[in-house]
């Protein structure tokens, strides 16, 4: 999703998340330039990845994930860029978030009187630069 709306916005998106070194994570921050914020990359760690196993009415069967990183988004990293948030006119965050960094953010969404998106699962917080995206959504 992220990617998606930073292509469709023209890069005005930027993505809180925590990636490793590895080959994954460099794929993602290759993929699209500018759309990661600054600490995001974790040396040492392995990029979250989900497998699931559909059956022939593409109803899920089981689902596979290594969501041990998203524990490195913390309070801590989400301050350090108080000042892109405060800029954002709108915060999706994701299901996979600590429980502290859901509270946290969503703290400080009304503390700034910024909407707050809680999306469950598959991504994390994406702070969306784009005045004008607002301005779409509230039409």
């Amino acid at each position: 999703m992220a990617e998606a709306l930073w292509r469709l916005r023209g890069g005005g998106v930027r993505l809180l998340t925590a990636i490793g070194d590895d080959s994954d994570g460099q794929y993602i921050s290759n993929i699209a330039p500018g759309l990661l914020l600054d600490g995001c990359v974790i040396s040492g760690a392995r990029t979250s990845m989900y497998a699931a196993l559909f059956d022939s009415k593409g109803e899920c069967l089981l689902g596979l994930g290594d969501m041990e990183i998203h524990n490195q988004i913390t309070p801590k990293l989400v301050d350090k860029h108080i000042e892109t948030l405060e800029k954002a006119p709108l915060v999706v965050l994701d299901g996979n978030l600590p429980q502290t960094t859901m509270d946290h953010v969503l703290k400080l969404c009304h503390q700034l009187h910024k909407p707050g998106v809680l999306k469950p699962k598959y991504m994390t917080i994406i702070f969306i630069q784009i005045c004008e995206m607002w301005n779409e959504l509230c039409a």
